[in-house]
């Protein structure tokens, strides 16, 4: 097995193991949170605040593991309708141009969380610096750029070795 698909692996499972967790912990959170005000009448004023950041997360963390996946919303009706030897020149289109949408957004997704952090911004309740859970959307970004360009360099080779995609 080489480094590549050592790391790759490696990071699957970090993805799977954030997504998963960040799932679980929200949902007991907030479910807890609701038991709270019923039986309770009191409701814990940080539990909004935490779901909104896990959203982020799961939002912008699940990009990269959606491209992994391949689950990207396509539209494969005209795709299915083309030649073998068209549907892999628009495959290859499709990748790079997701490969350069995505490093484009990720630079400005990076320089917003730079700003985030020059000014200071922290959360509300908990007084967390926002800059710090808001690294995912760079970071997630550019886990789907490179996965868009891993698939560009494999659909143009012919490799597939052991890649999930």
């Amino acid at each position: 097995m080489n480094v590549f698909d050592r790391i790759d692996r490696v990071w699957s499972k970090i993805e799977m193991t954030v997504l998963s967790v960040t799932t679980i912990l929200m949902s007991l959170m907030l479910v807890g949170n609701a038991v709270s005000r019923y039986f309770f009448s009191r409701s814990w004023g940080f539990s909004e605040e935490i779901g909104q950041l896990a959203i982020v997360v799961l939002t912008f963390m699940g990009i990269g593991y959606a491209a992994r996946k391949g689950m990207h919303i396509e539209m494969s009706g005209f795709f299915d309708l083309l030649p073998k030897k068209f549907q892999r020149i628009l495959r290859l289109f499709i990748d790079i141009v997701s490969a350069a949408v995505m490093i484009f957004v990720s630079y400005l997704a990076f320089q917003y969380v730079a700003h985030l952090q020059e000014i200071g911004q922290v959360t509300t309740i908990l007084r967390m610096p926002v800059y710090l859970v808001m690294a995912v959307v760079p970071l997630g970004f550019f886990i789907a750029f490179l996965r868009y360009l891993t698939d560009f360099i494999v659909n143009i080779t012919g490799f597939r070795g052991k890649t999930e995609s």
